[in-house]
């Protein structure tokens, strides 16, 4: 085959792979000959091998790592497959070429879906193979569903921003393609923030204006002072020996020149020049204080500088007071106490794409948009783009599970945080389990019985009194597995013991585990802990801390969750 495969490589058409598979699915390219890869869980491969010509369907390649559409047709030989040959092209330099050619304005935009929903070209190359549906708009959703199911038409819809499209389905690839224009505000700069985050986001605002403060005051104090005295070292040391995540403070001169640096294992960079930091520049410029991004720093290594300008009487540019600290020291001394106990994960990202915080540490450094550990995923380099771009949002995508390769759904809620005009990411995940987002408030409220029968069943069930005064913690988790099967459209079922702590919950991914109500309180404490101390029936409306809102009813000993909305 190499022969007429180099033949066909001259054609002019810009493949990213061209191929020959044979029917048990391993296959030759025209770079690396026999290839030790294979095709066969390709969704399109038993189609191609049924005799059904491909076109259209979005693969990431497995001997490029591109983001490809495959076009493919089946050799024949005697009426009997004998293998396929076929292209992957880059939908990446498709996007590219024809945005090109249209010189559309910002304001303007064209994309295309394939029949499942996913985006298959747009000028944007983070969107490729991520789905709309899941960008946390649900005008978007219900309108991709209206351009798959009819062959052309206009729309309106709100993806941060009011936006009209005019789209027309294909028939060679099935492919949607669209054109259209921002019109209007985006009604999601509105969009209320799960109160999980908006705990986190007054946290480490309150610590980030804190540390701000002192290093205002020290730098007030040096006003009038001479920089380099055996006093200044002191209040230096005294700086950062306030905050555990802080690399070092220094005093620098007008000159960009660390002229005093504390504790003393960092004394040895005195003297060194940082006056071509961007910081650095940007405070002399402006006489303003400046937060920077994470930089390389002369000690070494990645860390954030926050700075703020020693001013004389007369307004005159003395120096700078600086301190040096690790933003993922930072947020591991907020962000876990917050989120004991809760079904939530965060992280942490400059808008540029790199990580500063995350639960796995292994994540941290990497950059969103580039690494390679990243790319199997459109969907979350899809979503990290708009968190990237706007400073508060939903939206969902799948990755792997923390600690284990298991690839699960997770839903996205961010805000930003920042100072002095550096702005940060905040985000908190929660991964979808089960019935999750499926509404049976009205079910319940309307009188039907066998919600309300089958809970106050279950808590008067003498094997599930049994586990409970046991603390069998395993059997207690297989009988509200199975509650939990039985009962279509429940968020979970959890335990609050007598002293107020949610011991147990079915799904885990949806309930508190560990959570003691007294103390780490939530929007739904109070009626909680009202019920417990009642030792009544009880239900009530409140909002998840990770998201959506809730029906809860309670009984003595248990208690049942249902989305609301």
């Amino acid at each position: 085959m190499s022969g007429l495969l180099t033949e066909f490589s001259k054609s002019g058409i810009k493949a990213a792979a061209v191929w020959f598979v044979r029917p048990d699915g391993t296959y030759y390219t025209l770079e690396k000959g026999l290839t030790d890869l294979n095709l066969r869980e390709r969704d399109y491969f038993p189609r191609l091998m049924a005799g059904e010509d491909i076109s259209g369907d979005l693969v990431i390649s497995k001997s490029t790592g591109k983001r490809t559409v495959i076009v493919a047709v089946p050799i024949q030989k005697n009426g009997k497959v004998i293998g396929a040959l076929g292209t992957s092209l880059s939908v990446e330099d498709i996007s590219r070429m024809i945005d090109e050619k249209m010189g559309l304005p910002k304001n303007m935009f064209f994309y295309a879906l394939d029949h499942q929903g996913r985006t298959s070209l747009h000028r944007v190359s983070a969107f490729l193979l991520s789905y709309p549906s899941d960008m946390g708009s649900k005008s978007l959703t219900k309108t991709v569903g209206e351009m798959l199911a009819n062959p052309e038409g206009t729309v309106t819809y709100d993806f941060y921003g009011e936006r009209s499209v005019i789209y027309k389905k294909l028939p060679l690839t099935g492919w949607v393609y669209a054109i259209g224009i921002v019109t209007g505000r985006s009604d999601q700069q509105d969009v209320e923030l799960p109160p999980i985050l908006s705990e986190l986001e007054k946290k480490i605002t309150a610590e980030l204006n804190i540390m701000d403060q002192d290093v205002a005051q020290l730098a007030k104090n040096l006003s009038e002072k001479d920089l380099k005295t055996a006093g200044t070292g002191k209040m230096l040391g005294d700086l950062c020996r306030s905050y555990p995540y802080a690399v070092d403070c220094s005093v620098v001169d007008r000159n960009g020149i660390m002229v005093l640096v504390e504790p003393e294992k960092y004394a040895v960079f005195a003297g060194s020049n940082i006056s071509a930091q961007e910081q650095v520049i940007c405070l002399k410029e402006s006489k303003k204080p400046v937060m920077s991004n994470v930089i390389k720093t002369v000690e070494g290594i990645d860390a954030v500088d926050l700075e703020h300008p020693v001013l004389s009487s007369r307004g005159e540019l003395s120096g700078s007071v600086s301190l040096l600290f690790r933003p993922e020291s930072l947020f591991s001394h907020i962000i876990p106490p917050v989120l004991q106990g809760m079904p939530v994960e965060a992280f942490v990202m400059q808008t540029d794409g790199r990580i500063l915080y995350d639960a796995d540490k292994e994540e941290i450094g990497r950059m969103l948009f580039d690494d390679p550990i990243y790319k199997p995923f459109p969907q979350l380099t899809a979503l990290g783009t708009i968190i990237s771009r706007e400073k508060t949002g939903t939206g969902s995508y799948e990755f792997r599970r923390e600690g284990t390769e298991k690839v699960v759904k997770k839903d996205a809620h961010w805000t930003a945080i920042g100072l002095h005009g550096t702005e940060w990411r905040l985000v908190i995940m929660h991964v979808r389990a089960g019935n999750e987002l499926s509404s049976r408030k009205d079910v319940v409220k309307t009188g039907n019985a066998s919600y309300v029968d089958a809970l106050r069943t279950l808590a008067n069930n003498t094997e599930m009194k049994k586990a409970l005064s046991g603390k069998d913690s395993e059997k207690i988790k297989n009988i509200f597995k199975d509650f939990y099967s039985e009962h279509e459209g429940l968020y979970s079922i959890q335990w609050l013991d007598s002293q107020g702590t949610n011991r147990y919950g079915y799904p885990e991914e949806s309930s508190l585990i560990n959570f003691d109500m007294k103390t780490l309180k939530t929007p739904s404490s109070e009626p909680m802990l009202q019920a417990l101390s009642d030792k009544k029936e009880r239900s009530f409306d409140a909002p998840l801390m990770e998201g959506g809102k809730a029906f809860s009813l309670w009984f003595p000993c248990m208690a049942k969750w249902i989305i609301s909305e």
